[in-house]
């Protein structure tokens, strides 16, 4: 993308208008960041609270941090949310990664807004972290990363405070079944750095000897060269197509011992500076204040995990390329009814490595296309002699990538580059005892679509026209006994669109027509239906609407 004017940079210029209404908790007319996604929903009794940190002003130091459980709220609890916020000072700054880490475990990870001279944004985020609760009944000591570097031009300074909301449990709201075990997964002092698809993190694992159940939440960042990974191209061509390199797939490789064990699709998240800050202002992209991690399910290789050996847990991102930031946590389930649980792995399918594709057609005229696809179809299965017998788990999951890439470039004045992308995961795990069975189906769904376009004017000014169509899907559908007994769906979508002109001395002298629109839904058994739609216009918010009503 060395054609775009602004690719991951930051606002020079702004439009600024009053605000001028309040609805569904927006501010209508406000250029001020607004997150789409709603507050995790939680008991109605008052949450005990636990600052983490406060008010901390961040540069390149971490931000150390104690924690104690709340006194007054003993554990385990009903549900635990994690409540970060953020702010940034009117001025000029990039988006920066941030991450809070808890016990050595990554509790949030997400980037912040970009700020302008005329507007320093503000938001919050929560997290549902009631999985963490063997982490959160000791104290620990924790660390926040918000990397901020200022000088005479990026001047915005970030703060930001935390808090955990303990909920006690109720006759109506019991306590959750939660993991036993919590164990962070990342480098020191915070996530691991993959340059390349050699590159790996690994983990040593000595777990008790009654392990039944096993997952792996991760989360896979492209920076850098990598942060655009969509749009490369094979390095033959990163001259001609004046793009980045080692193509367009990227993929996530989880071994155990050496030996593949999942897999995990990586989303194509958009930081505020990506293409053009102004597309994401007011509204971010999908996920990009606040990631969501991928869920591995490693439970068939529980028998291997409770032999009382130790074990190397592995990650690596297949073709990264300078680099991806990785981290993540295991969390492991014990049998409380026996202290040693036998069994083994009796079918992995998984192979190393994946066998993407990448076709170039013949360039005609100015044209290039390049078509790069991935498939995957593995099966997983093993069992546990538990305290409650024989318990098989097989996993079943299928991949399915693609990328198409139209490149158009007649000349130096004129540059054309459309991207159109999708990953279909579905995740099937089923586990059967000798009287009953399970079975938890969950399809994901990433599709991306990416038009750009630079060009020349006579006289030397330019412009850059880019728009997005960027969403998350997924759909998950629990059974038992082969009946259904419960589904939830969840749907993001952001469609924002804007030009930067550009002038003959190569300096931003403004933005025009920008507008946005941003669609958050979600259905589940028992929950009922929510839907928000957000949309923008002139880097302002024009519209807010929730309800209750099922898209």
């Amino acid at each position: 993308m060395s054609r775009s004017y602004l690719v991951n940079t930051v606002f020079v210029a702004a439009l600024s208008l009053p605000a001028t209404a309040f609805a569904s908790g927006f501010t209508i007319g406000s250029g001020n960041t607004a997150v789409i996604e709603p507050a995790v929903a939680h008991p109605a009794e008052a949450p005990c609270v636990v600052p983490l940190y406060a008010d901390a002003v961040f540069g390149a130091n971490n931000i150390d941090y104690n924690y104690a459980p709340p006194p007054d709220c003993p554990g385990p609890w009903a549900k635990v949310i994690l409540k970060v916020e953020i702010g940034l000072d009117k001025g000029i700054q990039y988006d920066r990664s941030g991450l809070i880490f808890l016990g050595g475990v990554n509790i949030w990870f997400g980037t912040t807004s970009e700020p302008n001279p005329n507007l320093g944004p503000k938001w919050h985020i929560e997290r549902d972290v009631t999985d963490d609760t063997a982490l959160l009944l000791k104290p620990q000591t924790g660390f926040v990363q918000i990397a901020n570097y200022t000088n005479s031009t990026d001047n915005s300074v970030i703060t930001s405070s935390a808090q955990l909301l303990f909920y006690p449990a109720t006759s109506a709201y019991p306590v959750p079944a939660v993991p036993d075990m919590v164990i962070g997964l990342g480098g020191q002092g915070g996530p691991a750095i993959l340059n390349s698809g050699l590159s790996k993190v690994s983990v040593p694992l000595t777990l008790p000897k009654n392990v039944i159940g096993a997952k792996l939440d991760l989360f896979l960042q492209g920076q850098h060269d990598d942060e655009f990974w969509y749009s490369c191209v094979p390095n033959r061509l990163t001259s001609p197509l004046e793009s980045c390199g080692n193509g367009a797939f990227r993929e996530g490789e989880v071994e155990i011992d050496k030996t593949p064990a999942g897999v995990a699709p990586v989303y194509p998240w958009v930081f505020t500076g990506g293409f053009d800050p102004y597309l994401w202002a007011p509204l971010p992209g999908v996920q990009t204040l606040n990631f969501k991690p991928f869920r591995v399910e490693l439970t068939p290789f529980a028998a291997l995990l409770d032999d009382g050996k130790t074990h190397s847990l592995s990650l690596s991102v297949h073709d990264a390329d300078q680099y991806f930031s990785v981290t993540g946590a295991l969390y492991v389930y014990l049998d409380h009814g026996a202290r040693v649980v036998t069994g083994a792995v009796t079918q992995n399918t998984l192979t190393a490595q994946p066998s993407p594709t990448t076709i170039v057609s013949p360039t005609t005229n100015s044209v290039t296309v390049v078509n790069t696809n991935s498939t995957r179809d593995f099966s997983i299965t093993g069992y546990v002699m538990s305290s409650a017998g024989r318990v098989t788990t097989t996993l079943h999951e299928t991949s399915d990538f693609y990328n198409d890439q139209i490149f158009d470039i007649p000349g130096p004045l004129y540059y054309s580059q459309k991207i159109k992308q999708d990953t279909e995961t579905l995740v099937d795990v089923k586990q059967a005892t000798l009287t009953s069975s399970s079975e938890t189906s969950t399809q994901y769904s990433y599709p991306l679509t990416v038009n750009y376009l630079y060009t020349v004017n006579p006289d030397g000014s330019s412009q850059q026209t880019t728009s997005f169509d960027q969403e998350y899907h997924s759909n998950s559908v629990v059974s038992a006994n082969g009946l259904p007994v419960g589904e939830y769906d969840l749907v993001d979508a952001i469609t924002p669109t804007d030009t930067l002109l550009i002038s003959a001395a190569g300096y931003l002298t403004g933005n025009t027509n920008q507008s946005s629109t941003n669609v958050y839904s979600t259905t589940g058994t028992g929950e009922g239906c929510f839907t928000r739609t957000l949309a923008a216009a002139a880097n302002v918010l024009t519209s807010a609407t929730t309800s209750g009503s099922c898209k």
